[in-house]
């Protein structure tokens, strides 16, 4: 049901249920979970521009649902785990449902040909198209992108060694970079809700727009992924920083709580602790630092966009059973 506030909805409310509802359908054997949920999908892709950049409002108000172009493309708040559920969908199928991985394929062309951006100083970031202008802020919610090219990148049907995986993986790392030292670049080592790129000549890469830190999971996602692919123990020491960082500014005697102001050491966490640190960001600096982790999201699981990791599971397509992979 439509919600009261407006009459349209958005691409990531969309189009992040699938992962979910498929493994409802295994679990249940009921087919028509996965169906409902792939059906919603179905009607994003008859509206999927040449560039796969989706303007993140959908006018469902009419007889069929439109994109709104006076609305943002972006891959920040509203539009983050759409393009997050093409590859994972994709991946959850056994990597046979070519739709999803083309569409995905599609969209990361459509970022790197508009949206990828590069600071005064060579710190990549992913731009927001508002009407044609691009604007150079960037959330912290956007820095999943990181982790999501690498994953990309490992699991091209072209193969890593290929053209697009070798710029997807340089991007990937570039970017969480990027997201690393919004975090390295505050007076408490905790990131900010979201920051504004400079141009030209500067001393200065960004300036921090939205100072709040809610205890978001996204950087450590990005460096728990990138840690589990390339091998690299850079990420487990950004990771161990970051940790350090919340430890001393957002734990409290009972809890964690979010920053008001990520730039002054002195401040207290609030009494406000979201769901998803506990979901999301800890537990991914738990696997970040857990060798034995029996998680493998090459050939096993796949993670939904609030961390839960699921079994693969090859679908038969249209009405059918559902059998589990290995």
């Amino acid at each position: 049901k439509r919600g009261s506030w407006g009459s349209g909805t958005n691409v990531a409310e969309a189009g992040t249920l699938q992962v979910e509802f498929r493994n409802l359908a295994k679990a249940t054997g009921k087919r028509e979970y996965a169906e409902k949920a792939e059906y919603a999908f179905e009607q994003m892709k008859k509206m999927e521009p040449k560039d796969g950049l989706y303007h993140i409002t959908i006018n469902n108000g009419g007889s069929t649902p439109n994109a709104s172009p006076m609305s943002a493309i972006q891959f920040g708040g509203m539009g983050d785990s759409f393009y997050e559920y093409m590859l994972k969908i994709w991946l959850q199928g056994g990597r046979k449902e070519s739709m999803y991985r083309e569409m995905y394929d599609r969209s990361m062309q459509g970022l790197h040909d508009r949206l990828i951006q590069t600071s005064p100083n060579g710190l990549t970031y992913i731009a927001a198209d508002h009407r044609g202008h691009l604007d150079r802020g960037m959330e912290h919610l956007a820095c999943f992108m990181g982790g999501l090219l690498v994953l990309g990148a490992h699991t091209s049907p072209l193969g890593l060694d290929s053209e697009t995986a070798q710029r997807d993986l340089k991007t990937g790392k570039a970017l969480t970079y990027t997201c690393y030292q919004m975090y390295a670049r505050t007076k408490t080592g905790v990131g900010p809700e979201s920051v504004s790129f400079l141009k030209g000549d500067n001393d200065l890469d960004f300036d921090v727009k939205s100072a709040v830190y809610v205890l978001r999971p996204e950087v450590v996602e990005s460096l728990y992924i990138l840690n589990k692919l390339t091998g690299d123990p850079i990420y487990r020491e950004w990771g161990w920083e970051i940790f350090q960082s919340i430890e001393r500014y957002c734990r409290t005697d009972i809890a964690y709580g979010a920053l008001q102001d990520v730039k002054n050491p002195g401040g207290s966490p609030t009494d406000s602790m979201e769901s998803f640190f506990l979901a999301e960001t800890l537990k991914y600096l738990y696997l970040l630092f857990d060798p034995d982790a029996e998680v493998d999201i090459l050939n096993k699981h796949v993670f939904n966009t609030e961390a839960h990791p699921m079994k693969l599971l090859p679908l038969m397509t249209g009405k059918g059973s559902l059998t589990e992979a290995g």
